[in-house]
């Protein structure tokens, strides 16, 4: 759970960027080899997944960190080599980088969900 708290927003964005970019190429071939896809559709789609994994990566994050922040008692157990594997500690300080970075995920999700859509497909600089 804490690996996909941390790292589960991500992937989807990672997943959703690169789904993107293969409709891109696909719509914008030469002519012969064009697929008929309503690419906006499909980006607005894996925006809408991306943004609900990266939302319940976040939501596993504030789980996690609100179940080991209270560490007052913890330091002193694993200080004497009684603690549990992994320490808590280090699940707490991936619990506060896992909202960070679902945070960023999240609006880099959000603003591609709301720029793609507006940009006409296959334009060349």
């Amino acid at each position: 759970m804490v690996w996909f708290a941390v790292l589960g927003g991500a992937v989807a964005w990672t997943i959703q960027f690169v789904i993107n970019l293969g409709f891109t190429f696909a719509q914008c071939d030469q002519p012969i080899q064009r697929w008929a896809l309503p690419v906006h559709g499909w980006e607005i789609g894996l925006s809408v997944v991306a943004a609900a994994v990266t939302v319940a990566a976040a939501a596993a994050s504030l789980r996690i960190f609100l179940r080991t922040y209270r560490l007052d008692h913890v330091a002193e157990v694993e200080r004497e080599g009684r603690g549990e594997a992994p320490p808590l500690g280090r699940i707490n300080f991936l619990a506060m980088i896992g909202l960070t970075v679902n945070f960023l995920t999240l609006m880099i999700v959000v603003l591609t969900a709301i720029g793609a859509p507006l940009l006409p497909v296959c334009q060349q600089a």
